[in-house]
């Protein structure tokens, strides 16, 4: 018995994260992941950004351009500026200068 409801709270949980991540996804909260991804303070938050422009090209639905160059712009900035891509993207700290 169990098990059923675990089954049925993951499709809910996932759903829940297609949603967000972007299908329906609000100019605000796109405004917040990016402020996410530049303060560095989750990664997922920069893969649901890159999912979310992904999608968006794949199905070929418009899409916020001022908020993808906005977070191609602060990565971009991020290499140039000698971090690795993962680190610009926010997938890896980077180590700690000594």
């Amino acid at each position: 018995m169990n098990k059923t409801p675990e089954r049925d709270e993951k499709k809910v949980d996932a759903d829940r994260t297609v949603k967000l991540t972007w299908k329906d996804i609000s100019q605000a909260d796109l405004r917040a992941a990016l402020a996410s991804v530049k303060g560095g303070s989750d990664s997922s938050t920069s893969m649901k950004l890159i999912e979310y422009f992904h999608r968006r090209f794949q199905d070929n639905l418009p899409y916020d351009q001022t908020i993808l160059f906005e977070f191609l712009e602060h990565v971009f900035g991020k290499i140039v500026g000698g971090e690795t891509p993962d680190q610009a993207f926010g997938f890896k700290q980077r180590a700690a200068e000594e």
